[in-house]
């Protein structure tokens, strides 16, 4: 099999394009690397808001890159870490968790123009 262009052979919509996995695994790898000092945190509020900020200011950042797509950045992705998702449950199990969704640039695969030649029309050429 020979797989052509940014595609991959996944049927999911969502990870159809390289890009998109690649991305998906970078931002996942570098929010996990610059977090791992929360392990040693209180599990409460301030810690909540300390990994929305920091992980709101590095999509930011991929925003305006040109990473993500959408004209602001409440478009391009959401993170979600607060008591709605860190019950009383995870917190008691050890765990903080952070919701974070993107919107990917999707790769333009094909580009197609149109070239008409428009002959014959007065005041146009020679």
């Amino acid at each position: 099999l020979l797989v052509w262009g940014a595609r991959t052979r996944s049927t999911s919509r969502d990870w159809r394009y390289l890009n998109v996995r690649r991305l998906v695994s970078y931002l996942a790898d570098s929010i996990r690397q610059s977090s791992t000092w929360a392990v040693f945190e209180p599990n409460d509020d301030r810690l909540w808001a300390t990994l929305r900020h920091s992980t709101t200011s590095f999509l930011t950042d991929q925003w305006r890159q040109g990473a993500l797509l959408g004209r602001t950045p409440d478009e391009a992705f959401y993170v979600i870490c607060d008591n709605t998702n860190n019950t009383p449950t995870t917190i008691d199990d050890g765990k903080v968790i952070c919701d974070i969704g993107i919107a990917p640039v999707r790769p333009a695969e094909f580009v197609h123009f149109t070239i008409t030649q428009i002959a014959g029309e007065p005041g146009k050429g020679s």
